[in-house]
C-alpha cells in the first residue's frame, strides 16, 4: 500500500471517529447522519475545493458512494458541485457552501489537530495511528456507538492472529492469504457482516 492511500484510509477512519466523540464546545444543530457529518467535516476543513475522486478516497468510498451522499447535500444547499476542465465525472470539483460551513460539524480538538498532521507523519508513525483508530472503530461499532462499516473487523471472512508472531498475523478466508495491519481495510468491497472479533486489535 502507498503512503497516499495509508494516509487516505487513516483521513477516512479519524474522520469516522470524530463525528461521533463528543466536541469540546456545542456542536451546530445540523441534524445530519453520521455519514452526511463526514463530508461535511472533511469539506469544512478544506481551504480549497476537493476532487470527487479525493474525497471518495479520504471518505474511503467508491465514487459512486459519494456522489449518492452528495446529492441530498447539494439538494439542501450545504454542499456545490461544478464541472472540471476535463469534464470528467470523478474530476468534478466539490465545495461547502457558506450555508454548509455553518452547519459544519466541528471535531474534538484532538481530532482536528490529528487530521492536520496526518500528512506530515511518517511511514510507521501512520501505520501505528491506523492499528489504534482501527481498533477504535471496532470497538466503537461493538458498544452501537458508531454505524457499522464495511471494515475487516467486522467481516466473516476476518481471522485475527491467525499467524501470530509473524508480519501478516492477520488471515482473510475470501482471498485465503494473510495480512498486515497496514492492509486492514475500513470499507471493503467484498465485506460480509460476520460475529465480532473476540480480541481487542
Amino acid at each position: 500500500m502507498t503512503l497516499e492511500a495509508q494516509t487516505q484510509k487513516l483521513v477516512a477512519g479519524l474522520v469516522r471517529v470524530a463525528v461521533m466523540a463528543p466536541a469540546d464546545g456545542p456542536e451546530p444543530d445540523h441534524g445530519l447522519p453520521p455519514a452526511h457529518r463526514q463530508v461535511m467535516l472533511l469539506l469544512g476543513r478544506r481551504d480549497r475545493e476537493y476532487r470527487l475522486s479525493d474525497l471518495a478516497g479520504d471518505l474511503g468510498a467508491t465514487v459512486a458512494a459519494t456522489m449518492a451522499l452528495l446529492s441530498p447535500l447539494i439538494a439542501e444547499g450545504l454542499v456545490e458541485m461544478r464541472p472540471a476542465p476535463s469534464y470528467a465525472a470523478r474530476d468534478m470539483r466539490v465545495a461547502a457552501t457558506d450555508k454548509g460551513l455553518a452547519t459544519t460539524p466541528a471535531p474534538a480538538n484532538w481530532a482536528d489537530q490529528l487530521l492536520s498532521e496526518v500528512g506530515t507523519l511518517s511511514d510507521n508513525q501512520q501505520a501505528r495511528l491506523l492499528r489504534m483508530v482501527t481498533a477504535k472503530i471496532g470497538l466503537m461499532q461493538q458498544q452501537g456507538t458508531i454505524p457499522v462499516t464495511r471494515m475487516c473487523l467486522s467481516c466473516r471472512f476476518f481471522d485475527g492472529y491467525r499467524h501470530p508472531g509473524t508480519p501478516a498475523p492477520h488471515h482473510c478466508w475470501f482471498v485465503d492469504a494473510p495480512f498486515g495491519y497496514r492492509e486492514l481495510r475500513l470499507h471493503c468491497p467484498d465485506h460480509i457482516p460476520g460475529d465480532p472479533p473476540p480480541r481487542a486489535y
